[in-house]
């Protein structure tokens, strides 16, 4: 097969760019030389800023209108109404007063999908474990009226300040925000309609934007956040209705973050996995010594190349009843 005029040898980009070389060798085994080549290039670019504009504040034709008088070009997202990137702006995007009083919220695109992909609704009850920042909290808010019930967990203190903040910023009135273990969730005696976990990753997937994940993670590293998104994920089954639904995601590309946890959790719950629809190529059917449960496939990875966004890992679960 004749390669695209902008490949380059990807392993001698890996050496280029300063990535370990595990990462270069896994990224060609996931998705061959050429998309790594692709890859690797594309993360040495500069992503435009990206908004979602907040609905509990200001409707998106009036917080349009006040950036179009600033002088910000933007452009819709696809399949985002409320998403907007940035082309240009004269004023810095995250110090305007619009900003400051909730009208947007700087969120990457691919990050608004989790949030849509729950589909949560203004009479359920609705779990967002390891919530900070609060961006995709704040969004379920904003999807659901600002009605029904959201319990947001975080275990950092640090980053419990900061969630509290931004759902403040941006009108958030039906969460209820707690500094707790998402592995204790059991201990609270609460059943939910829907869960989005966000689960805490190692971050291959937004080197883009920050460029030390090139060195700063180990294969020991990737398989202890295994390990944990693991139990986090089995503790957030044992906790959703019959019934109810539940989106993991993570910006990690790694398929021990990823296909290898939910395979592993599989064999434990009985859950469907709904097929998304949403621009992406299907999750993984095997990689090294794993074998996926075949369902895998309907789950999504986001690249940052083929999106122009942050890498994602995304899959729905319907917990049988």
């Amino acid at each position: 097969m004749q390669k695209e005029d902008n490949y380059v040898n990807p392993y001698k980009l890996g050496e280029e760019y300063n990535y370990e070389d595990y990462m270069t060798k896994r990224f060609v085994e996931m998705m061959g030389e050429e998309e790594t080549s692709n890859l690797l290039q594309f993360n040495e670019t500069e992503l435009n800023k990206t908004i979602r504009l907040n609905s509990i504040r200001s409707s998106f034709e009036h917080t349009a209108e006040l950036l179009e008088r600033k002088r910000i070009q933007f452009e819709d997202i696809v399949g985002v109404p409320e998403g907007k990137e940035i082309i240009s702006s004269p004023v810095p995007i995250g110090a305007t007063p619009e900003y400051l009083a909730g009208y947007y919220m700087l969120q990457g695109k691919n990050s608004m999908l989790p949030s849509r992909i729950l589909d949560p609704k203004a009479d359920e009850l609705i779990g967002d474990f390891a919530a900070a920042p609060g961006g995709k909290t704040s969004h379920l808010a904003q999807l659901m009226n600002n009605e029904g019930t959201i319990i947001a967990l975080e275990i950092s203190s640090n980053r419990c300040r900061s969630l509290k903040s931004n759902l403040a910023r941006m009108g958030v009135e039906n969460t209820i925000i707690l500094q707790y273990d998402t592995k204790k969730i059991n201990e609270l005696d609460l059943m939910f309609d829907k869960i989005l976990l966000d689960a805490p990753c190692s971050g291959s997937g937004i080197i883009i934007s920050d460029h030390s994940r090139k060195q700063s993670k180990t294969l020991s590293d990737i398989l202890n956040y295994q390990k944990y998104q693991t139990e986090l994920l089995t503790e957030s089954l044992r906790v959703l209705k019959p019934g109810g639904e539940l989106v993991y995601c993570t910006c990690s590309l790694e398929p021990e973050e990823n296909e290898l946890v939910i395979t592993q959790v599989l064999e434990n719950f009985d859950c469907k996995i709904e097929e998304l629809k949403i621009q992406g190529k299907a999750g993984l059917e095997k990689f090294q010594q794993y074998n996926f449960h075949p369902d895998l496939t309907k789950a999504k990875r986001i690249y940052p190349h083929t999106s122009k966004g942050e890498g994602f890992f995304i899959i729905k679960m319907v917990k049988e009843q």
